[in-house]
């Protein structure tokens, strides 16, 4: 109904007269015109740079090396406080590497890294959940850059406001917004630098020639991926709009443990996962959590614990645990 008056406003204007709608849509127009270059920059561009990550009290630097060829996208992250670390992101895989220890987990994990802000390249899967919108111009790590807003148009999301380099279109700043516009985490370049091309060979850490044999008693505290599951007992009744199922696997912890099932639910940018398992002692959490940008609700539903675990506002795991049934008829072929 709004849609259709602001097209018999507009046919009344004079001409020269631009109606609301005709200043906005241009707006998003360029907003979504820079997001493309974001895009094609992160598939495109070799760079190095170092960057703050801020999440609630914790504060780290890194220094971030990207590199892109023939095989894809791969990039370095390596702490510059606290504990020496490293991390290899790759296509199908990411790789955690510190003193005497080395974590791999495949790309299925649904896990990403701080840096980049991950965007579908298929931006309409985005625009009937988020808006896009240009606000203007700034200036980080020395560079002239675009500052752009997408901005969730429900509660069950989270906002992102970017700035992008003006130039090559790499992000240099990325604030993840609560419902009230408040940081909840943010990202910041200092210094960034555009290269030609990145030597293969910086990918080959040097930590595990230079430490122990990497411990292998360590419990891994990310679930393995398992199987895929065709036939489950479990039903969400009601999924907040925009959310579609991209994982359903089982997996069993250790010998002698009950099978977790693990479900993940994306909308393009934000991500959920659902874990349900069999309870032999004490829930491992009941209501809510919150870590930074991290919300977690937890309950019981006939002996099983069901944690629903996402970067999104409390009040949508919260919804998504309460809407879980389980009907064992459900789980025969």
């Amino acid at each position: 109904m709004k849609r259709k008056l602001l097209r018999c406003v507009a046919l009344t204007l004079v001409a020269g007269c631009l109606s609301a709608a005709g200043w906005a849509q241009p707006d998003a127009e360029d907003a979504r015109h820079w997001l493309e270059k974001m895009i094609q920059a992160t598939q495109t561009l070799n760079y190095e740079g170092t960057f703050i990550f801020v999440q609630g009290p914790h504060l780290e630097a890194m220094r971030i090396i990207h590199s892109c060829d023939a095989n894809g996208e791969r990039q370095l992250l390596i702490s510059l406080n606290g504990p020496h670390q490293e991390i290899v992101v790759t296509s199908n895989s990411v790789t955690r590497l510190a003193p005497g220890q080395r974590e791999a987990f495949p790309g299925a994990d649904f896990q990403r890294s701080p840096f980049p802000l991950s965007v579908p390249r298929d931006l309409g899967r985005l625009e009937g959940h988020y808006e896009f919108k240009l606000l203007g111009e700034d200036r980080i790590a020395g560079l002239a850059a675009r500052v752009i807003a997408i901005k969730p148009r429900d509660a069950w999301r989270y906002g992102y406001r970017i700035w992008l380099d003006q130039r090559h279109g790499i992000v240099l700043r990325s604030a993840l917004l609560d419902g009230k516009g408040y940081p909840i985490e943010q990202l910041m370049f200092t210094d960034v630098q555009i290269k030609p091309d990145i030597d293969k060979s910086v990918f080959a850490s040097p930590l595990p020639r230079r430490d122990a044999s990497p411990k292998t008693d360590r419990q891994d505290p990310r679930p393995p991926v398992g199987e895929p599951v065709t036939h489950s007992a479990w039903r969400i009744v009601e999924l907040p709009k925009g959310f579609k199922k991209v994982l359903h696997n089982r997996f069993t912890k250790s010998p002698g443990h009950h099978s977790t099932e693990h479900l993940v639910f994306a909308d393009g940018l934000a991500t959920i996962s659902v874990f349900l398992e069999q309870l032999d002692g004490a829930p491992l959490l009941q209501g809510g959590s919150q870590l930074g940008s991290m919300s977690a609700f937890g309950t019981v539903v006939e002996g099983y614990q069901v944690l629903v675990v996402g970067e999104v506002p409390a009040a949508t795991v919260q919804h998504i645990a309460t809407s879980i049934h389980r009907d064992p008829e459900a789980e025969r072929p």
